[in-house]
């Protein structure tokens, strides 16, 4: 007598693969999800300690100026040196500033129509720049950095709202 399965006994054992399955994917993508807001919050945090370095650095030593990098309030006077729109592959966040750079490691863009969990920069003026984290194609973090106060703030992003903006990088 052969020693096998049956086809019931495999059958079986498909669907409890199957059943286990149902209640990982959902969780490994909440995981995901989780991971990606912490990964936006981290440099978001890393910004804020930069740029509060940066003006201390320009309140102790008054002879640094607009021809360092500062605006005339003395904070940073960009995040990055990508005027307009960021495309894919542009360091974003890597503005140098008296020597340094802001960030020790730049964040390497994605462009707005592709990539997911990545940053761009949708835009500038003379004092404020509009950055997004992409979580997803449709669903994205929009911020502002106002070099007249050194505040990076929250705005409406697609399916992203105020308070949960505010929430993930607060």
């Amino acid at each position: 007598m052969k020693k096998s399965f049956t086809l019931i006994e495999l059958i079986f054992v498909i669907v409890i693969i199957g059943l286990l399955a149902s209640i990982a994917v959902p969780k490994f993508m909440t995981t995901k999800v989780a991971a990606s807001a912490a990964s936006a919050k981290g440099t978001v945090s890393s910004l804020r300690t930069s740029i509060e370095t940066k003006h201390g650095e320009w309140l102790i030593d008054d002879t640094l100026g607009a021809s360092n990098g500062y605006s005339d309030q003395g904070y940073p006077s960009s995040l990055d040196d990508i005027d307009g729109e960021s495309s894919n592959g542009d360091k974003l966040f890597n503005k140098i500033v008296n020597g340094t750079p802001l960030l020790k490691t730049p964040i390497i863009s994605c462009s707005s129509n592709d990539g997911m969990n990545c940053w761009y920069k949708e835009s500038n003026d003379s004092t404020i720049s509009y950055y997004r984290y992409k979580f997803t194609k449709n669903q994205n973090l929009k911020i502002d950095y106002n070099n007249s106060n050194g505040k990076i703030s929250c705005l409406d992003g697609d399916d992203i709202n105020q308070s949960q903006c505010e929430s993930l990088i607060n």
